[in-house]
């Protein structure tokens, strides 16, 4: 037999269920729960309440609050995927950065008109806009980094005075090493001579254990380092015999270091011979310093140098040699140059070289 419950009663069996529901409980385990759990407490005393509408309301909030949530929380994967491993960047003073003790840039390649574009194209953005990647050296105070890969942006904020924008982490020297690898392998810029360098200074060091190991971690086949290597430990004055080490190509590895093998001191006396043109100021291209070494080429150009004075002041000077004449001018306005010129085009006419 069901007993009927007076008004008085059912009131009092609700406050007492809603009472129970809203009893102290463990602590949420999230952010989210906690307002869940009020919610669901009210829900039972509304509804033994008799408050029906006003629990649909409360269950539709609670399911737009769910929804609200997910969205969230999805939103948040999306940008953690999205910045994984991304290291923050910062700017510094250059002159707290090192080079590193890896480094394989040249002095050269911090000359000539590709390093000056780089610096024009730096000056005008305010700074380097590809952030440079650093480590902190240990033990220094104030704090100092060492490059990991680029040294040519930080040598030209370093000319330019300005900050340069720079990754911070802390690496070990292997690590190190393969980064600069292969970001200097992504960049057309580097030469034979300054990779090679690299390369033959980490075996020096004992980093890798053997130029094939050395190969295999950098994903590189051994043949490419070997040459570039071969390259790196010419004699010097074969490399010296170039206008720029960086101009010796990865061809010409194989045949120099064959030709030096065979018969090195006539490698070397072609050397000094080529050395000692340059510095009488005859300008040799690197393809004809590479054929005089290797013998294909015979003749090492002989330069008489003189200087033609007016008044007891040196005026300018003449270079001859077996295969052309050079004239250094001081710098000359347009109509005394064109004076010059037409006296070399009729002293030309009177020799016959020009009809």
């Amino acid at each position: 037999m069901v007993t009927k419950l007076s008004p008085r009663e059912k009131a009092a069996l609700a406050t007492q269920m809603m009472n129970k529901a809203v009893a102290p409980s463990p602590a949420p385990t999230s952010t989210t729960e906690a307002p869940f759990r009020q919610i669901n407490s009210v829900q039972i005393g509304l509804a033994m309440a008799g408050q029906g509408g006003r629990v649909a309301e409360l269950e539709k909030q609670l399911h737009e609050t769910e929804k609200s949530a997910d969205a969230v929380r999805a939103d948040l994967v999306a940008v953690n995927a999205e910045w994984q491993g991304v290291l923050p960047s910062k700017r510094l003073d250059p002159k707290s950065i090192r080079p590193s003790k890896w480094a394989n840039r040249h002095d050269k390649s911090f000359e000539g008109p590709e390093f000056s574009a780089l610096k024009s194209e730096m000056e005008s953005a305010g700074g380097n806009v590809q952030a440079i990647k650093v480590r902190p050296i240990p033990g220094t105070e104030p704090q100092e980094y060492e490059i990991v890969f680029g040294h040519r942006r930080h040598r030209a904020c370093l000319d330019l005075g300005l900050e340069v924008l720079a990754t911070i982490e802390s690496i070990d020297d292997k690590e190190l090493f393969k980064e600069m690898d292969r970001e200097n392998r992504q960049r057309a810029d580097l030469r034979p001579y300054e990779q090679g360098l690299m390369y033959a200074r980490a075996l020096d060091e004992g980093l890798f254990s053997s130029q094939r190991k050395l190969a295999e971690d950098l994903g590189l086949q051994s043949s490419n380092v070997s040459t570039a290597i071969n390259i790196a430990r010419l004699p010097k004055p074969v490399v010296d015999a170039f206008g720029s080490p960086l101009d010796i190509q990865y061809r010409w590895s194989a045949p120099l270091n064959d030709a030096f093998r065979t018969d090195p001191d006539r490698v070397l006396s072609r050397a000094s011979e080529i050395i000692a043109s340059r510095l009488a100021g005859t300008v040799l291209s690197a393809g004809h310093v590479y054929d005089c070494l290797i013998g294909s080429s015979e003749t090492v150009p002989k330069t008489v140098s003189h200087v033609v004075k007016h008044g007891g002041k040196a005026a300018f000077r003449v270079s001859v040699s077996s295969d052309k004449i050079a004239i250094d001018l001081p710098i000359l306005n347009k109509m005394t140059l064109l004076k010059v010129e037409k006296a070399i085009l009729e002293a030309l006419k009177e020799e016959g070289a020009l009809p």
